[in-house]
């Protein structure tokens, strides 16, 4: 996710920070407070009078990453939590909440990133590139080499197509150009999914969506996420087929490859907004451990 050094957002909050004086372990579980509490006050929706709005999952990935200390002289690493915001059973948005230690508390940031063509509408959420974010959407790219998703709605069904979806995502690769020093590193693919898309709700919704998981890439030092791989499985005139749609939560300079080669790159975000399908926004310049209790409260 974001680390960055360099101050992008333009219309931020200050608070004021007091100490920083919980134990590790204590910290980390007033952080988790945190980020759920700030994600409820994130709202979704699909269209301009707010009837298709988006639900809100429980966090899918908790992280803490160790690619900043260096930069910022600490030893506390810094930590987030992805989430899901899904409507009628499909996934629309990922991202999160996430915060990096400097000397006196926490950077507090949001983070978003469209996952399929169907893209929420704008929201405020301040960076380099504006005020507001409004992802255009991402087209679902075909897999053609990809196994014939087995139908059907029973659990033996829904085991085999989940096979199928590991091991697709074992066919991508990933890396990212450090923002500092230029270095290519590779990702890292979390083997399990960390969200399967909801089969109730889109039978009931009649989408041609059948089945769908979303993995996650993270980088080699810590479970710090940066790329998103959502794979579906279509109903469509010819029958059943896999897609994918990738996904950013990096500044960095981002690849993903399939067998090798290269199907998506994005240019490093301090310098172009890409896409404009994700976006980085930085809620809080340096927020203390009280500061952040007394959020939560509020």
């Amino acid at each position: 996710m974001v680390r960055a050094m360099v101050m992008i957002c333009l219309c931020h909050l200050t608070i004021v920070s007091t100490t920083w004086a919980q134990e590790p372990t204590q910290e980390y579980e007033t952080l988790k407070q945190f980020y759920r509490h700030q994600a409820k006050q994130i709202r979704f929706r699909l269209d301009d009078d707010g009837l298709q709005r988006l639900k809100l999952e429980d966090p899918v990935f908790t992280w803490t990453g160790l690619d900043y200390q260096k930069y910022r002289d600490t030893v506390a690493p810094n930590s987030g939590d992805v989430y899901v915001w899904t409507y009628q059973g499909r996934a629309v948005v990922a991202g999160g909440v996430l915060s990096l230690p400097i000397q006196s508390g926490r950077e507090v940031y949001q983070e978003f990133q469209a996952l399929i063509e169907t893209p929420p509408k704008p929201i405020r959420s301040p960076m380099k590139w504006g005020q507001m974010w409004s992802p255009v959407g991402v087209k679902l790219r075909s897999l053609p080499t990809a196994p014939t998703p087995p139908p059907g709605d029973d659990d033996l069904s829904r085991r085999r197509r989940d096979l199928q979806m590991r091991g697709i995502a074992k066919q991508f690769s990933a890396e990212t150009r450090s923002v500092q020093t230029g270095e290519v590193d590779a990702l890292r693919l979390i083997p399990k999914a960390v969200f399967r898309l909801n089969a109730v709700e889109l039978q009931k919704a009649d989408s041609p969506v059948v089945d769908g998981s979303l993995f996650i890439f993270t980088n080699q030092l810590g479970t710090d996420p940066e790329l998103t791989l959502l794979i579906e499985c279509h109903e469509t005139d010819e029958g059943l087929v896999w897609k994918y749609a990738p996904g950013s939560l990096a500044f960095q300079e981002i690849w993903l490859k399939h067998n090798g080669r290269e199907v998506w790159h994005l240019p490093n975000y301090l310098d172009h907004p890409g896409e404009g399908n994700f976006n980085s926004s930085r809620l809080y310049d340096s927020v203390s451990i009280d500061d952040i209790k007394s959020m939560i409260q509020q």
